[in-house]
């Protein structure tokens, strides 16, 4: 019997829309990192599914009890600092009208979430980005029906872009330091640069070390601001 592994995330708060635009911010374009997005909520829904191997007049397909875990706050006292200031950054921009965008691939996976999609980054409508050049769509599901890990799929992906701009941004944030690649800051590199070919005003983090590298990056031009939840909540006060 396959047995397949389902997260879902759920909020913690469900303000009403009140839509007053600022002609500091009508414009305004924000790229969601996924951190954020992992981030902004208590509460993790999951759900096994169980494939095959039933028995004799169950369906072919079943799934268990959803199992709400609740989520532990973060050590880092830093950190937690920025996680806390979500709930109020994203009723603002809610309330001023500015919906965020995030990578397309990321944002099918949250639309494919059923009930619970429209329960991320407390209830906001997220947009998706306009896909980079090089693009794929990439297709994974249990363990059982592929013969490599989904997650080496991406690795595959981001290993065999060979657009300029991305392999500078790469370089950048530390992607080909040392004898191997690293994935995570690959990863990393393409939403920087999906961000950058979208136009956004700010790339918002919970990553300070992704922060000082593009901040210390000066002959990059990276032009999005990579931004914390706390900084933009500042801009947005001033506007």
């Amino acid at each position: 019997m396959a047995k397949h592994r389902e997260s879902r995330i759920t909020r913690d708060s469900n303000r009403p829309l009140k839509r007053r635009l600022s002609p500091g911010v009508r414009h305004m374009k924000i790229y969601l990192d996924t951190n954020v997005v992992m981030h902004s909520a208590t509460e993790y829904r999951t759900q096994d599914i169980y494939f095959g191997g039933a028995r004799a007049g169950e369906p072919l397909i079943r799934r268990g009890e959803i199992e709400v875990i609740k989520k532990r706050k973060a050590r880092d006292p830093k950190l937690r600092q920025q996680i806390e200031a979500l709930p109020e950054l994203a009723g603002k921009l809610k309330d001023l009208g500015v919906e965020p965008v995030m990578d397309y691939e990321n944002f099918i996976e949250i639309r494919r979430a059923g009930r619970f999609r429209k329960e991320y980054f407390y209830g906001s409508e997220i947009k998706a980005s306009d896909r980079a050049p090089q693009f794929r769509t990439l297709v994974g599901g249990s363990r059982w029906m592929n013969s490599d890990p989904t997650e080496n799929l991406f690795h595959n992906f981001l290993d065999g872009l060979k657009n300029k701009r991305f392999i500078q941004i790469a370089k950048q944030v530390g992607a080909f330091q040392g004898t191997y690649k690293k994935y995570n800051q690959l990863a990393d590199a393409y939403f920087l640069w999906c961000a950058e070919l979208n136009k956004v005003d700010y790339f918002l983090t919970l990553d300070f070390n992704l922060q000082k590298y593009i901040h210390k990056a000066s002959r990059l031009e990276y032009i999005p601001q990579v931004i914390t939840p706390t900084e933009l909540l500042n801009v947005l006060q001033k506007s």
